[in-house]
């Protein structure tokens, strides 16, 4: 199968939950989850889960999260000869303690350690993953490295996921050196320009894209599901019911089947269909990727 490699993020998730209302100041009773996540290391193992020949390029720690992580990717069957694991740094970290009823109460993240994903370190492995059939990129690398990194691979498709909002303004000034990219409508408002309040104005910011050199867009609308374009095909696609567990995740899921339709041949509306149903079989987990991803249960959900 055709290789696809993934540059991006590894962060270790930690959520606490309490049993009773919080007491702040005080030691609370509750309940500790940790999980491995980052936006291109949750693309990296949906596409693994679905079968891909997937390798990934990251930094972490060398500690116990970033020991985890790397291990579960490996056993997945990912390549992980270029994520490194750096003595003198701290795996990324996303903490947050929630209330009783569920709503982030107080959050704190380091991400300084995704910072060493550097021009320097794109020089040293580009040779490697330059025969690769498509690369996605989040944006948790920096502006300048990202520049650098479409210049470094652009006879390559490149995918952009640009994790955030405020992490979109990274990816403003390239935006046409990507084949394919998949924001949600607030991200694609910054990286447009356009303001998006009706399906005209998700029209018209699809066409600008296109304009800029982007060949396939697909723009995430939440609940009201995903609008596609290319040069040939545009629509908006519904999605159906289903049971939400936890909406985290989703997005990465439908990432890592845009990429993955991409090698199969897929026409834009296929894939567009394709990352629905990874969306729809994510939003059944608590998890941030659902552990019974895989073709069966995705060709279930399309057969539906």
């Amino acid at each position: 199968m055709k290789k696809i490699s993934i540059i991006g993020g590894i962060t270790a998730d930690i959520e606490g939950t309490p049993y009773n209302r919080l007491i702040h100041g005080d030691s609370n009773p509750g309940k500790i989850t940790l999980s491995y996540g980052g936006v291109g290391r949750n693309i990296t193992e949906n596409l693994a889960r679905m079968g891909a020949n997937v390798g990934f390029v990251s930094v972490a720690g060398d500690d116990f999260p970033g020991r985890g992580a790397l291990r579960e990717l490996k056993e997945l069957g990912v390549n992980v000869e270029h994520v490194k694991l750096l003595p003198e740094e701290n795996t990324a970290v996303y903490m947050s303690i929630l209330n009783i009823v569920g709503d982030m109460e107080l959050a704190l993240c380091n991400m300084d350690v995704l910072e060493r994903i550097s021009n320097t370190f794109i020089d040293e492995v580009a040779e490697d993953i330059g025969d690769s059939a498509i690369i996605g990129i989040d944006t948790n690398l920096t502006a300048e490295t990202l520049a650098d990194t479409a210049d470094k691979l652009s006879g390559i498709p490149l995918f952009l996921d640009p994790v955030s909002v405020t992490k979109a303004e990274r990816a403003k000034n390239i935006i046409g050196r990507f084949h394919t990219i998949k924001p949600n409508r607030m991200e694609a408002e910054v990286l447009s320009g356009i303001r998006i309040t009706s399906e005209e104005e998700l029209e018209k910011a699809g066409q600008w894209f296109l304009s800029e050199g982007v060949e396939r867009v697909f723009i995430s609308l939440g609940a009201g599901g995903v609008y596609f374009t290319d040069r040939t095909d545009s629509g908006i696609l519904r999605p159906k019911p289903v049971k939400v567990v936890s909406a985290t995740g989703a997005g990465d899921a439908f990432s890592a089947a845009v990429l993955y339709g991409f090698v199969q041949g897929l026409s834009v509306k296929e894939t567009a269909l394709y990352g629905m149903a990874a969306a729809a079989v994510t939003l059944e987990s608590k998890t941030s990727v659902n552990s019974m991803m895989s073709q069966e249960k995705l060709k279930a959900y399309l057969s539906e």
